[in-house]
């Protein structure tokens, strides 16, 4: 065991060596300095260890984070591709709706208001808020598509009745009349201009009977109907699936408003009343209220070389007969 050390110092006014005294308090505020030295070195050494260095929770953490960012960026990917599977079923709907049953497609019009804001102090809000964005897109188009099903199923159930009310067939005898005039601009034979023709005219000999395309009630049927004016004697048909049928400029009618019929009916015969230069009919088609070209519903009644040539002699600019 090594002997205590002692401090000494020379007294000048005594002239020799004394012991130094080092009272309490001396020796206890030394050992605050270095409990304090101490302390400092501890906390640099804690801050440096923290920010270099994660402690154990702290690389969990951080491994679960990285594990939930892989996990959002592949959900992200199979939202994507699922996405992609809804267009093509979305562009398949909509081709069936305009092939088989002439229906407008489905509405895709819905907008998506989700509300993110609790997500906007994590770290990987970005992340999370566009793969959440593009589910509740995703959510919102499947309900559409389901709506849009919904309708299909209602069409396929009424199909047959929509194909027997449909105009399908000529409305005269081909055998016995002529296409004249097409739909879409033609020559006035009255005014000489060229103007929109809404429907196609068929020349033949007054009295030829004519017939309804397809199945529906009757909605005009006469004349003086001031919609009307320049038609001469007409018969409106209206076949239900939001098909309408107009025969104008007839010698006569052979039906009466509200009466039901049934496609190959007679339902007057052809003249020249109204606006007219010469005996024929003028057979227009609407859809959804609007006109179409007659000659693409005439295809129970011809072959396809017979259809050629009829569609052929309807796209000449000519001038109409009424």
């Amino acid at each position: 065991m090594s002997p205590k050390k002692h401090k000494y110092f020379f007294d000048v006014n005594s002239l020799s060596v004394k012991k130094v005294k080092v009272s309490f308090k001396q020796r206890f505020l030394r050992f605050l300095g270095y409990v304090s030295v101490a302390v400092v070195f501890f906390f640099i050494a804690m801050s440096i260890t923290f920010r270099f260095f994660d402690s154990p929770t702290e690389k969990k953490l951080r491994r679960d984070l990285e594990k939930s960012e892989r996990q959002y960026k592949n959900l992200s990917k199979r939202v994507d591709k699922l996405n992609t599977v809804l267009e093509d079923i979305q562009v398949r709907d909509e081709n069936l709706y305009r092939m088989i049953f002439e229906a407008e497609p489905a509405k895709r019009t819905e907008t998506v208001y989700g509300n993110y804001t609790e997500f906007a102090d994590v770290s990987s809000a970005e992340l999370i808020i566009q793969t959440s964005s593009k589910i509740d897109e995703l959510a919102t188009a499947l309900y559409i598509q389901s709506k849009s099903f919904d309708k299909i199923y209602t069409l396929a159930k009424t199909k047959n009745e929509m194909l027997i009310c449909m105009p399908a067939i000529l409305p005269v005898n081909k055998n016995e009349t002529s296409l004249s005039s097409g739909f879409g601009y033609r020559y006035h034979p009255i005014f000489r201009d060229l103007r929109m023709h809404t429907g196609i005219d068929f020349a033949g000999p007054k009295g030829t009977p004519v017939y309804a395309t397809g199945n529906g009630v009757v909605k005009m049927a006469g004349s003086n109907y001031s919609s009307m004016r320049g038609y001469g004697t007409v018969c409106e048909i209206d076949h239900g699936f939001g098909y309408q049928t107009l025969y104008a400029h007839l010698s006569k009618v052979n039906v009466r408003e509200g009466q039901k019929i049934k496609r190959g009916d007679i339902i007057g015969y052809i003249g020249s009343t109204g606006n007219s230069t010469s005996s024929h009919l003028h057979y227009e088609v609407f859809l959804n209220g609007k006109f179409v070209d007659p000659v693409y519903y005439f295809f129970n009644d011809l072959s396809p070389e017979e259809y050629e040539k009829i569609l052929e002699k309807s796209k000449e600019i000519n001038q109409s007969l009424s």
